[in-house]
């Protein structure tokens, strides 16, 4: 009798040896799941507003450059070509230099975006006479921007020397930032590639949609102004 006693014994007790291995194996795969959709939030997942959450980050290099917000602009441009519109919404550096807006990016993802730049730096990039369409080089869609050390892009055309071409484009959820070099049109070989991506017969896709929004302008739409905004 006793020893039947002791078989029923072990016998519950390695039953509740595979609960609690059960239950452990499920509490982990709950945190494993948490930790992605955690991780998710804080990547930029699950965004409802561009603009507002543009304003909520804290980026050590806009606070110290913007020298607080005077004005935002945000841009719609559909970098793959899948005919969903990616947003940027950006502000002036103005201890940087005239001119120099730099971005968030953002990618429509089911009902909200995702952000597709740093969640702790903005990007640098000019929408004026950008380019949209197909990369040859790269054999993707994307943007292409030439810059001058001299000159602002709206009048790139009084040089024909380009210190620097960038590419744009969005690969796994993330927006890369690819420098070509510089561009001389004066030279043969490179003359081709220069009246393709800026010259006055090119066939860019489209023309970015650009808002601008200054700070009158987003306390009516309801927006709150984040300290980092305080001119300086």
């Amino acid at each position: 009798m006793d020893r039947m006693s002791d078989r029923q014994l072990v016998s519950r007790l390695a039953r509740l040896r595979r609960s609690v291995q059960r239950l452990i194996h499920w509490r982990l795969a709950l945190l494993v799941w948490l930790s992605a959709w955690l991780c998710g939030f804080a990547n930029g997942q699950d965004i409802k507003d561009p603009i507002a959450d543009y304003l909520a980050m804290k980026v050590p290099d806009r606070i110290e450059n913007s020298g607080g917000l005077w004005v935002i602009k945000k841009v719609e441009v559909d970098i793959g070509g899948t005919g969903s519109p990616d947003v940027f919404v950006g502000t002036w550096y103005r201890k940087s230099g005239p001119n120099t807006w730099l971005w968030a990016g953002y990618q429509k993802d089911g009902d909200g975006y995702r952000r597709v730049t740093p969640a702790d730096s903005d990007v640098l990039m000019d929408f004026d006479n950008i380019y949209v369409g197909e990369i040859p080089e790269l054999q993707r869609q994307g943007l292409v921007q030439g810059y001058s050390l001299e000159l602002d892009n709206k009048d790139r055309d009084q040089s024909n020397l380009l210190s620097d071409v960038e590419y744009y484009y969005v690969d796994n959820g993330t927006l890369v930032q690819q420098s070509a070099g510089p561009l001389d049109r004066d030279d043969p070989d490179q003359k081709g590639t220069y009246d393709f991506f800026f010259g006055p017969n090119r066939k860019s896709r489209e023309t970015p949609k650009v808002e601008s929004f200054t700070i009158i302008d987003l306390l009516h739409r309801g927006y709150t102004i984040p300290d980092w905004a305080k001119r300086r």
